[in-house]
């Protein structure tokens, strides 16, 4: 996931505009899920680096967060949030971003955030698809612009999903571990969406993982933008102005410290379709990303032992 060819500024206020568009549209059509938290990962990649298997997935962009999206959707409409459903979701998503050879990791958070926020309506899955349709229209207008002569979906471009003996059981106990959290703290959100993905990138991609290694940096952005986000939904409420600069922060936290972790946006951004975000947003947020960090800790210990 690394991000060649960046230009700050230019990217930053791009992706920013581009988010606050998406939350004028939202709010303009009642559609709420339009604007998809992960829409700033997803736009923080296609903006800044035409090369990356994202920005040269433009179908597949569309269509696996859609498919997600429409599994997590049935499951919460059929079964209560817990261990089977979570499992059933995960596994499902996992299944479909394989079959397809979808580089597309943000899907796996398309298809947790109706279990975690209890989405039931239909209109779910259509919503995302005009963000991420618009997103896979900067694609194609880039290319053309630029007259680039190749093949848009190409899969094999990425890093494919590593054999899974290799990392189902660090997989799982990081999923079952942290359904224990949200048992023993109440709440959701400690599983929230955005973190699967980050997850699924430093485990089931470690090697290709830009953030590997910088574990104290992930915990310190990702808190920082979960505050971020909240403290703007807070103070002037789902306006495009407080996505704007929500993003603006969050992609100014990651070049202060230097990092690539484009999902720390989804961590910004997610205050803004949780219905009434509490003040306790930031605290399950860090406990769910320590827990992964403990588990990705642990398992680089033991494979240089």
């Amino acid at each position: 996931m690394s991000l060649s060819g960046l230009k700050p500024l230019p990217a930053s206020l791009a992706i920013a505009a581009f988010v606050a568009l998406m939350t004028w549209i939202a709010n303009s059509i009642h559609l709420p899920f339009v604007l998809f938290p992960e829409l700033g990962a997803l736009g923080l990649v296609i903006f800044s680096d035409p090369r990356h298997p994202w920005a040269r997935s433009p179908v597949l962009l569309m269509l696996t967060p859609f498919l997600t999206g429409v599994l997590g959707l049935m499951l919460t409409r059929e079964m209560d949030y817990g261990l089977v459903a979570v499992l059933l979701n995960v596994a499902g998503s996992l299944l479909l971003i394989s079959g397809l050879r979808s580089p597309i990791a943000p899907a796996l958070s398309a298809g947790l955030l109706p279990l975690v926020l209890e989405i039931r309506d239909w209109s779910y899955p259509f919503s995302i698809l005009i963000g991420t349709g618009g997103l896979a229209l900067v694609i194609l207008l880039r290319t053309h612009l630029h007259r680039e002569h190749r093949k848009q979906d190409s899969p094999a471009d990425g890093p494919t999903m590593p054999p899974l003996r290799q990392w189902i059981l660090p997989f799982a106990l990081f999923l079952l571990g942290g359904l224990v959290l949200v048992q023993l703290t109440g709440s959701r959100l400690v599983l929230f969406p955005p973190l699967l993905v980050i997850a699924f990138e430093t485990i089931v991609n470690r090697l290709h993982c830009p953030w590997r290694g910088r574990y104290g940096a992930v915990l310190l952005v990702a808190n920082a933008s979960a505050l971020v986000g909240l403290i703007l939904v807070k103070l002037l409420g789902v306006v495009p102005a407080a996505s704007f600069l929500a993003v603006l922060a969050t992609l100014a936290l990651l070049h202060l410290t230097r990092l690539t972790f484009p999902p720390a946006l989804g961590l910004a951004l997610l205050p803004f379709v949780i219905p009434q975000p509490q003040l306790s947003y930031p605290l399950f947020t860090t406990i769910g990303s320590l827990w992964m960090i403990l588990v990705v800790v642990f398992l680089e210990k033991l494979r240089r032992q």
